[in-house]
């Protein structure tokens, strides 16, 4: 699927009616793009419209599309326990932290999915389907690569045990964590 491209993610939605059945449990959102060139822009001069609008398309308006056409599977599934939808943030997306700037199509484009994500919380409370943040602090990646030097964590993560800690977060987390943009190794909430 091509989160880029409406029609891509209608046609994913449509090969999955058979398997899903009408309902869906649980939608995690992981797809990530820094920056076509693979670099972020360390300067506002660096902004370029095409470039910004591939971010923005990649790391919100594409979940955004994405949830809203398997958003009636996430309903019907809640009849039975909450559903949850799920995404991977960034902690460059916190406004209240940045002391840095820099990055900004991808800064720009995790705190818009965070806004997202907290507006489909409030909806999603109406509903049994339940939406949060999950932030994964840096893990060894493609998209970290070019930044493991300036690691600020004591350690950088792989991705399977990246994956073991959010499924057992995403197994623990109820309704009432709603509305949560959390730091998956301490627990912790992260100011918005």
């Amino acid at each position: 699927m091509d989160l880029t491209d409406e029609a891509s993610i209608q046609e994913a939605v449509k090969s999955t009616e058979d398997f899903c059945q009408g309902s869906l449990q649980l939608l995690v959102h992981n797809a990530g793009l820094m920056h076509p060139s693979g670099r972020g822009e360390n300067s506002v001069t660096r902004l370029d419209m095409e470039s910004f609008n591939k971010v923005m398309a990649t790391n919100v308006i594409g979940p955004a599309l994405l949830t809203k056409a398997l958003y009636p599977r996430l309903r019907a599934a809640s009849q039975e326990e909450p559903s949850k939808v799920v995404a991977v943030g960034a902690g460059v997306a916190s406004i209240s932290t940045n002391q840095a700037g820099g990055w900004y199509s991808y800064r720009a484009s995790k705190t818009a999915l965070n806004a997202f994500m907290k507006n489909l919380s409030i909806e999603g409370g109406r509903h049994k389907v339940s939406a949060f943040t999950l932030y994964p602090q840096m893990v060894e990646t493609a998209l970290s690569k070019p930044y493991v030097k300036g690691n600020p964590y004591p350690e950088l993560r792989s991705p399977e045990e990246t994956a073991d800690r959010m499924l057992e977060l995403i197994t623990s987390f109820g309704i009432s964590d709603t509305g949560r943009f959390v730091n998956i190794w301490s627990r912790e909430d992260i100011p918005w």
